[in-house]
């Protein structure tokens, strides 16, 4: 939970509740509420495998997952001598309905998380479901998996980019550079511009002018969400190098 930035502020028996967003903001808090998600399930199958083979036959210890995205009400509740930081609201109650509704080692999300993450992960539509407290019923989706793409960017470049306009001249610096490197200058470009300016689109178009040239790309990204993450970027390069996925064990990566 906390590789993600999450924010554990309830323990209920055998439950938990966390938040994504509060009481630090985060610019993509239902997508690292997901992996978050996806990342316990990961574990408690691995805890699983582990106690089969220390003791066999041991019960499957599954979880049940549901996220809703949306307003809460956040505050600090209590007197001098005990003090809880609480989320209270229809968010709330709608992410307990949601783990409610889903079945052992899966996570269920509403319409509202499902369209900010869509593309960046596999759902499963599941159609309406009545839920305790609505009127009316709710979209319900089951998450699959993580999808190969991992920024809004990455989405976008699937569904269709817009005419390139306004970086021609950052596009002739690249690759007068490029050519510079094929007779054997060595080239570095740093590329520095506020969040949405057109830095990933910039690459995105110089790799696509050399896409004829023979060229290795090797790219590793920053994310968000692995601030925590130590060698980030050379970690993201050598699983795209050896095709390394989510989903793949331990045996099977040491494999790749």
């Amino acid at each position: 939970m906390h590789d993600y930035e999450g924010t554990v502020n309830e323990m209920t028996g055998d439950g938990i509740m966390a938040l994504f967003g509060a009481p630090i903001a985060l610019e993509d808090a239902p997508q690292r509420a997901i992996r978050s998600a996806h990342a316990i399930h990961r574990e408690m199958v691995r805890f699983t495998e582990k106690m089969n083979q220390e003791r066999p036959g041991s019960y499957p210890l599954r979880m049940r997952i549901g996220i809703h995205t949306g307003p809460v009400v956040v505050g600090t509740l209590g007197n001098n001598l005990r003090v809880e930081f609480k989320a209270v609201g229809d968010t709330v109650n709608l992410a307990s309905r949601m783990e409610g509704l889903a079945e052992p080692g899966t996570s269920y999300v509403t319409e509202e998380t499902f369209k900010l993450t869509e593309g960046l992960f596999r759902f499963e539509a599941l159609g309406e479901k009545e839920v305790k407290g609505k009127e009316e019923p709710v979209n319900v989706y089951r998450v699959i998996a993580p999808s190969t793409r991992r920024t809004r960017f990455d989405v976008s470049t699937e569904r269709g980019l817009t005419h390139f306009i306004g970086r021609e001249r950052e596009l002739e610096l690249l690759l007068d550079g490029f050519e510079r490197s094929k007779s054997g200058l060595g080239q570095a470009f740093s590329i520095m511009a506020e969040a949405g300016v057109g830095k990933s689109r910039l690459l995105y178009e110089f790799r696509k002018a050399v896409a004829n040239e023979d060229a290795t790309f090797l790219e590793g990204k920053c994310l968000s969400y692995s601030r925590g993450v130590a060698y980030q970027p050379v970690i993201d390069i050598l699983k795209a190098s050896f095709d390394i996925r989510e989903g793949d064990g331990d045996s099977e990566i040491k494999e790749k």
